[in-house]
């Protein structure tokens, strides 16, 4: 009887620990692009929400100086209190520009751009539609905007 070799048994062993720590490096690099990918994501979703409070608070302001009336007082308030958050802006995200303007009627709308961090456009990161956050606003390469409605 011929016995079973030895050292073939061991070189298919070999090359299949070989494979399994192939499969799981492209694991780990996989796992890698998914944890990178969160914190972009997570740093877009966080300069949005400072842009949407921003804006609401200028939305806000505008609103109580319109709904003051006749008192000059409230109305000086809330026209000091728009400029106040105009001149925030840009410490609430960088290079933030808030403006306001009337599109019809009583309708007005706040907007806020600023310049997108380079973390946020790297290449690899999908195109966000400025479309429909800006209100139809043309906003310029290298920058994100977002838009609120509001009533006077």
């Amino acid at each position: 009887m011929k016995r079973p070799n030895g050292n073939a048994a061991r070189g298919s062993t070999l090359l299949e620990v070989a494979i399994a720590l192939g499969i799981m490096a492209l694991c780990g690099l996989g796992l890698i692009n998914t944890q990178l990918g969160l914190a972009r994501h997570a740093q877009l979703a966080a300069a949005r929400e400072r842009a949407a409070f921003a804006a609401d608070a200028l939305a806000e302001s505008a609103c109580l100086s319109v709904l003051s009336g006749t008192s000059g007082t409230s109305a000086a308030t809330g026209a000091a209190a728009a400029e106040r958050w105009k001149t925030l802006a840009s410490g609430i995200v960088p290079e933030g520009k808030l403006t306001a303007a009337g599109v019809g009627g009583d309708v007005s709308v706040a907007s806020l751009t600023w310049r997108a961090t380079s973390f946020m456009s790297m290449a690899s990161a999908p195109a966000v539609s400025h479309s429909a956050s800006c209100a139809e606003a043309s906003v310029p390469a290298g920058r994100d905007c977002l838009a609120v409605a509001f009533l006077r």
